[in-house]
């Protein structure tokens, strides 16, 4: 029993703690402003068509979408440059709730790294200038864009 239990403790802490619904929006606007401002070089831009609530496997999950650089991402090319945006970023990213960048991932011919928080949230950007958020765990009796206030 004792061995049933550590693994539900463990498998419910690996999805993350449900974020209350009424202020979701606004903290993860805020994560990507504090970030896009360390990231000044460029101007970033919220793609609306990205922001989604959908219910998955019986809980709510909110992807507060993706901003977009008006180019690639500067200082970095290929798996060059990253530290430096990671000692700039990680800062900023410990302040709301997320793990320091790991290290860079290919996939393809891109190039990207990326982190969680303790809402199940995932944080990507990109070489190709795109901070993506998406996947946090929401608490709200309905799962709608409504529910979140959007």
């Amino acid at each position: 029993m004792f061995t049933a239990l550590a693994l539900c403790a463990v498998g419910c802490t690996a999805a993350g703690e449900p974020l209350p619904a009424e202020g979701a929006v606004a903290h993860y606007d805020a994560v990507a402003e504090d970030l896009t401002a360390e990231l000044s070089a460029q101007e970033w831009v919220l793609n609306p068509t990205q922001r989604t609530v959908r219910e998955e496997d019986g809980r709510c999950r909110y992807s507060p979408g993706v901003w977009e650089a008006e180019g690639t991402l500067a200082g970095v090319s290929g798996d060059g440059g990253w530290d430096e945006i990671a000692a700039r970023l990680d800062p900023v990213l410990a302040e709301h709730g997320f793990e320091d960048l790991g290290a860079p991932s290919r996939s393809g011919a891109l190039y990207s790294v990326s982190t969680h928080d303790g809402h199940g949230t995932e944080l990507v950007l990109d070489e190709q200038g795109r901070l993506s958020l998406r996947g946090t765990l929401i608490d709200t009796e309905t799962c709608t864009e409504s529910a979140l206030g959007l």
